[in-house]
């Protein structure tokens, strides 16, 4: 028995002894000078959340976006500019003076009013926007400000639009000279092998908007149907992304208008808003095919374009944290209780919907203890 024991301990030290000299192996690799510009062990990954101004979306996403690559793709005017905005807004607000938004601008204009709405700092130190439609002059901007990064600023880089980008063999070429077949999608898929693995452990962020094409089915037996949609820009942006949004087709449904009972569309006024839908294509948190849809207000600024208080208010009634009977509506006797002991201003009944916006509105310290109760029950904040 005493031989046995003996035995088992002198196995494991010598399984110690192994493992030991294993480890000393490892970071004799990683420190050698050979290695060292190869990989990025020495680097601090941050466990950082972005929120996008929504609370349904941002819920969905788990808090926000982390760091690395995500893909807005879907129709025009469908809000993947307005909301790639918003985001970019709270990555300077997170990282303060080290953050610095990269705007790529391929397509359209960004107009003076989209940045009055995103409330985006424009000064130099942490905004700079870019025309230009060369995939390499584009690319190698990226490659230069993450790879020679000595203030160790936090980049976020919006490329708007993939699809609007060429190669610059193509730019050069006479307009009746084809182009190369899948020439962007191959530097594309080139450029996101070199880098993703750098953007994420270096902490930055890239958000890439595409366009939608209609895919034409050329089988007569194939199910019928309305036409169905793919993702322009090759597949290589499929794999490499975290998070994949399709912005989807905005209908009268969708729209809010000033008198919303009026019977007739006449009658209901001016449109006032409309809803911003959503469905998930990839996601890292098992939300792949969900459908997310949020409010935008026309005419607010500063960031404030989501509708946040009506989602607050529709949110309220899941969790039980409002009840509404007929035309009133009352606030939960606990959540009043919490309200009053941290001095905060709230109600008892109130009555009409239209009222209760109102006062979420005016009483921005009631909604963000709205919004942190909901996001406390759901789990996204501690």
């Amino acid at each position: 028995m005493q031989i046995l024991k003996e035995e088992k301990k002198q196995s494991a030290i010598s399984y110690q002894t192994k493992m030991s000299g294993t480890t000393e192996k490892i970071k004799a690799f990683l420190n050698d000078k050979n290695n060292k510009s190869f990989h990025y062990n020495d680097h601090e990954e941050l466990d950082y959340k972005i929120p996008t101004g929504s609370l349904n979306l941002d819920l969905a996403l788990g808090g926000g976006f982390p760091a690395g690559v995500h893909r807005f793709t879907g129709v025009n005017e469908g809000g993947k500019t307005s909301c790639a905005l918003s985001v970019a807004k709270n990555f300077q607000d997170h990282f303060g003076k080290k953050g610095m938004i990269v705007y790529i601008k391929s397509e359209g204009r960004l107009s003076p009013e989209m940045i009055a709405r995103s409330g985006i700092d424009t000064s130099e130190e942490r905004f700079f926007k870019f025309d230009c439609n060369v995939f390499e002059k584009v690319f190698e901007l990226i490659r230069m400000l993450v790879k020679e990064n000595e203030d160790d600023k936090k980049y976020m880089f919006i490329v708007d639009s993939v699809d609007a980008l060429c190669r610059q063999n193509d730019y050069e070429k006479p307009f009746e000279d084809s182009e190369q077949v899948a020439g962007g999608a191959l530097i594309t898929s080139v450029f996101l092998k070199k880098m993703v693995l750098p953007i994420i452990k270096l902490n930055h962020m890239m958000i890439l908007t595409s366009q939608v094409r209609v895919e034409v089915a050329t089988n007569p037996y194939a199910a019928r149907g309305g036409p169905k949609t793919k993702q322009a820009g090759g597949n290589a942006i499929k794999h490499y992304a975290n998070f994949i949004l399709e912005f989807q087709d905005r209908y009268n449904s969708d729209i809010m208008f000033e008198n919303p009972s009026a019977a007739k569309l006449e009658d209901k006024g001016n449109p006032i808003g409309h809803f911003c839908k959503i469905v998930f294509r990839k996601s890292v948190n098992e939300k792949t095919g969900a459908s997310v849809r949020y409010p935008i207000k026309y005419g607010r600024t500063d960031g404030r374009s989501v509708w946040l208080e009506k989602e607050v208010i529709e949110m309220s009634y899941v969790w039980g944290f409002l009840e509404k009977k007929g035309a009133w509506i009352s606030l939960d006797k606990e959540v009043a209780e919490k309200c009053k002991k941290e001095k905060i201003e709230c109600f008892e009944k109130i009555q009409g919907e239209q009222k209760l916006v109102d006062f979420l509105e005016t009483n921005i310290d009631f909604c963000h203890f709205l919004l942190n109760l909901i996001k406390e029950e759901v789990g996204v904040i501690k």
